[in-house]
Formats: C-alpha cells, sequence, structure tokens
C-alpha cells in the first residue's frame, strides 16, 4: 500500500510566522502521555536482549539496555530500518528474542493480526510482548491512524497467546482528558490568549482523579460484575506471554 503525501506548502516568514507560532505555542514540550510509557517500561525493565520495535515516544534505554531497535522513520538512528507497516520484520530469525517492546505502532497497522502474528514467531516459546496501543486518543500520523483498542479488543486479538502477565489501561478518566487537552494544544491553532489557560487545565485535570470511587466499564450494570481500574485511558498496555 502506498501513502501519498501533498508538498508542503512554504514557510510563513515574518509576521505570519510570528502569528503561527503564538497560535501553536506551548510552556511544556513534554507530551503527558509519555509518563505513562515511561511506567510501562519502567515496570518491565529487563537486561535480557530486547527486540524494541518503533518506540521512539519514550526513552526505553535505562529500561532495556540491551536492545536491538527497529523503525519506520528514517531519521531516527537505529538498528533495523524498515518499511511503512513493518513487514519487513519478516527479515528477524523465528525464534529470535525473549522479549519484545512495542509501543504506539499497532493502531498505525492496517492489518494488526498481521504484525501480531509476526511478533509471536519471532519470540522464543514463553517470550513476553510489551505493547501499548491507542485507546481514548487523538487522530494523529493520519492518514495511517487505523484502531484504537479497549481491553476486549486485545483479548481478542490475542486470543491466540498463553495469556496475560498483566493487561491495564494507561491512565485515570481525568487523567486521560488533561492528555486530550494537550493533544489539542499540540494539534490545534488557538487564540493564543487562551492557550496558558488551556495548557493549565492539561497539567491539572489529573487531581479530579482523587475524587472518584469507583469506575464501571458499562452504564448497563453498575456492580461488581463492571467495575474496572479504569474505563477511560489513553492507552491500553499488556505484557502478553507467548
Amino acid at each position: 500500500m502506498n501513502q501519498t503525501t501533498a508538498p508542503a506548502p512554504p514557510k510563513p516568514t515574518g509576521w505570519r510566522k510570528k502569528w503561527r507560532n503564538a497560535k501553536r505555542f506551548t510552556f511544556s514540550k513534554k507530551k503527558l502521555s509519555t509518563r505513562n510509557l515511561d511506567r510501562l517500561c519502567r515496570d518491565t525493565a529487563t537486561d535480557e536482549m530486547t527486540l524494541v520495535i518503533h518506540s521512539e515516544d519514550v526513552d526505553h534505554a535505562p529500561y532495556f539496555p540491551n536492545a536491538y531497535t527497529v523503525t519506520k522513520r528514517p531519521d531516527v538512528p537505529a538498528d533495523m530500518h524498515v518499511d511503512l507497516y513493518y513487514r519487513d520484520l519478516n527479515k528477524i530469525a523465528d525464534e529470535s528474542y525473549n522479549v519484545i517492546l512495542c509501543t504506539g505502532l499497532l493502531e498505525h497497522i492496517p492489518d494488526p493480526d498481521r504484525i501480531i502474528g509476526e511478533m509471536h514467531r519471532i519470540l522464543k516459546p514463553g517470550g513476553r510482548l510489551i505493547i501499548s496501543a491507542s485507546a481514548v486518543f487523538s487522530f494523529h500520523e493520519c492518514p495511517n491512524n487505523f484502531f484504537h483498542f479497549t481491553p476486549y479488543g486485545f483479548r481478542l486479538l490475542f486470543k491466540d497467546w498463553q495469556g496475560f502477565d498483566m493487561l491495564r489501561g494507561a491512565s485515570q478518566p481525568f487523567e486521560t482528558i488533561g492528555i486530550l487537552i494537550q493533544r489539542i494544544l499540540l494539534q490545534c491553532d488557538i487564540i493564543p490568549i487562551f492557550r496558558p489557560i488551556i495548557e493549565l487545565m492539561a497539567h491539572t485535570m489529573q487531581l479530579f482523579d482523587l475524587t472518584i470511587l469507583k469506575q464501571y466499564e458499562t452504564r448497563e450494570f453498575r456492580d461488581a460484575r463492571s467495575e474496572c481500574d479504569t474505563m477511560l485511558p489513553s492507552n491500553m498496555q499488556a505484557v502478553v506471554v507467548k
């Protein structure tokens, strides 16, 4: 599948450039969603040789020091550069890794079953796939943003694997809203005077999570059958065992 990209418009200069920058200014340059990826890496850290697939949004090196990195991004240093949809993973030998780390990729693959099958093939028996993918998140990297996932979607995708060591939402509901507010700042031109107010909302919204007593994954029955740890996560995270 080929992706066609329209030529970029000329960059503005002078006052037009200043106005554009003002509409896009933020005080904080760090993405709020990154800390949840950092927590995932910290919780699953290992010295084992790890295949790291498309995990440039988090500094995984301190947690996976023995990593072989694979990316589609030609401007990112890596041990292996592949095609847009990671079909070149078929060049990696069968049962060659005990651990695979893959974050922020599954939603950008038009045939997720295929790449999950490839990772299953690459893992040794009993090996672990550490994976994170979008749940309640903004459109991004379009037009190659095909799916967002639920816990039930993950269970369906990995039904032929041995099981989950961990399956969780990456963030609490108000934290997710804060992440989405920040994405509005990152992906929208906004009247400059309102940007600091919106940014403050993004960074303080998670405080409201302290007010939540219980969460349910549906409105149909709010009892023990539907209690959950988070009903509005920005991403789904899992450790799946081959």
